[in-house]
């Protein structure tokens, strides 16, 4: 796919795309300008008859003779005082599905109308060319004949208001770096689990280490059991496809054993994001229900999301040194799957009851969690679809967010709402601590049914290096869509890819009296 970036008009195109707000309809400034001495014929257009810029609709046409492209489209924004991004992100999709309907394959997109509406030109080239990027993606690779749905454009013509063009380029360019880290983590998510194995994600690890010269290191099944991580392995014992430690790290030469790592400055600390990486989930002895289970081929949502990321991460060349932990196995069951009841020792020491084997994501991230801490990190993340007591509380479209750090829970927050991934704080309740107790271990690895979410997460936080800001999200809800969304998206989203690249770079520097430490 090809982007362009113009500050003035464009010409070839076969379309151009000019947004409207809401009662504004065609009566826009950008595009009477674009019209000149032809004004006129707006007057005399059936088409634009009741077009009133309402969010999402859309009207499509000829242009007149003379212009220099041979359509127009129309795209609803709504209206102008609650305009926010998320509207542009929608009317990019809405200019998308038209165009493929249309069969065009070279489009115009002003978004130099927005200029007045306090949105920064550089913002608006990011938000449109991710928007591009989001609703351009199919997955067909597995299909052998070419009846799918329709072609979107394959290139794109993006005329901007006037701004420094060096700082419009970059804009363009993270909005690339983030369209290939979405992509590769919604292939990911998207691959049926016969392929999308434990190995594949490695595989997609190791060429993402490769193009930027990242450090990284894969554990076997054999390793992982040496570490004395016996959370993580309770889970693979049944497994067709051998599991994988998956282990990424932005700068390899400042690791932890090196020299110079011990003689390291405070802010030269890594940060450390975590995925899980459930590449299938049957629930184990406590299975789950037959219907809806093919859908978890996507609970490795967060393991992709964290590959995904280091691929944008890369792509920006940005400096902060970032490790990241992927747990991989499958959750089946068989002779060998271990039991409700049974009692594992953790990385950490700590003894866990299993009581329910489909509570499995917090016995991988337990273990890889108690791990982080021979980084010595600035701070740890972790993205998991780790309950659908989430779904519940937040439905499909939101994440819940986990932290003691009340800095943290109110960057990610914001961060959310900036990049459409949409995070909400979540209480880490001393009250439920009691659900945890067990009889004959430390700890167990679920608690009653209600406030499950929150149990989750408390079970995790028992696992967090000392003194370390962590936050963990749940993405059960939002990293998966069964129909698609008015962002032209279904299946595997790519959510977290957006919320991590923000936040590693806006990670707090210092957490002076903000909320306990775990």
């Amino acid at each position: 796919m090809e982007i362009t970036l113009h500050v003035q008009g464009v010409h070839n195109c076969e379309a151009l795309v000019f947004f409207a707000f809401e009662k504004e309809g065609e009566m826009m400034p950008a595009f009477k300008t674009w019209l000149g001495e032809k004004g006129a014929w707006l007057a005399e257009n059936p088409l634009l008859i009741g077009f009133s810029g309402r969010k999402k609709s859309v009207r499509y046409f000829f242009s007149p003779t003379g212009t220099e492209s041979p359509m127009v489209i129309l795209v609803g924004l709504g209206k102008r005082d609650v305009f926010m991004v998320r509207e542009l992100r929608q009317a990019v999709a809405a200019a998308m599905g038209c165009a493929a309907d249309l069969e065009l394959k070279c489009l115009g997109l002003d978004v130099a109308v927005l200029a007045d509406t306090g949105l920064e030109a550089t913002l608006a080239v990011e938000e449109a060319i991710c928007a591009v990027e989001t609703a351009a993606y199919k997955f067909e690779r597995l299909k052998t004949n070419d009846n799918g749905p329709k072609k979107n454009p394959t290139e794109f013509r993006l005329i901007a208001a006037a701004e420094s063009e060096a700082n419009l380029r970059g804009s363009m360019d993270k909005a690339r770096a983030v369209g290939m880290g979405l992509r590769l983590t919604r292939d990911l998510v998207n691959m049926p689990s016969n392929l999308a194995t434990p190995e594949y994600l490695a595989t997609a690890a190791r060429e993402t280490a490769k193009r930027h010269d990242f450090g990284i290191e894969v554990l076997e099944a054999d390793e992982i059991e040496a570490l004395g991580m016996g959370a993580f392995a309770a889970v693979f014992q049944a497994r067709r496809e051998q599991a994988r430690l998956i282990i990424l790290d932005t700068h390899p030469d400042q690791g932890a054993e090196s020299q110079s790592r011990t003689e390291a400055a405070e802010a030269d600390k890594p940060l450390v994001v975590i995925g899980k990486g459930i590449t299938f989930d049957t629930g184990g002895i406590s299975l789950k229900p037959s219907q809806g289970m093919e859908e978890m081929k996507g609970d490795m949502a967060g393991a992709a999301a964290v590959i995904g990321f280091f691929e944008a991460y890369g792509q920006l060349k940005s400096r902060r040194r970032v490790v990241g932990i992927i747990p991989c196995t499958e959750n089946l069951t068989g002779s060998r799957a271990i039991k409700p009841g049974e009692v594992v020792k953790t990385f950490s020491g700590k003894s866990v009851e299993i009581v329910n084997t489909d509570a499995e994501g917090r016995l991988l991230l337990c273990d890889v969690l108690s791990y982080a801490g021979k980084y010595d990190p600035h701070g740890i993340v972790d993205l998991a679809t780790l309950t659908g007591a989430m779904v519940v509380a937040l439905g499909p479209q939101i994440a819940g967010a986990f932290t003691p750090q009340k800095s943290l829970s109110a960057l990610i927050r914001e961060i959310g709402e900036r990049v459409g991934e949409p995070c909400w704080p979540m209480p880490l309740w001393e009250g439920y601590q009691e659900e945890l107790k067990s009889e004959v271990a430390d700890l167990k690895n679920v608690g009653s049914r209600e406030g499950g979410a929150i149990h989750a997460a408390m079970f995790l936080q028992r696992f967090v290096p000392k003194n370390t800001p962590w936050i963990h999200v749940d993405i059960a809800g939002p990293a998966y869509s069964k129909k698609k969304t008015d962002l032209g998206i279904s299946g595997g989203t790519g959510f977290g890819v957006r919320t991590l690249l923000e936040l590693v770079q806006e990670w707090p520097e210092n957490f002076i009296d903000d909320g306990e430490r775990s």
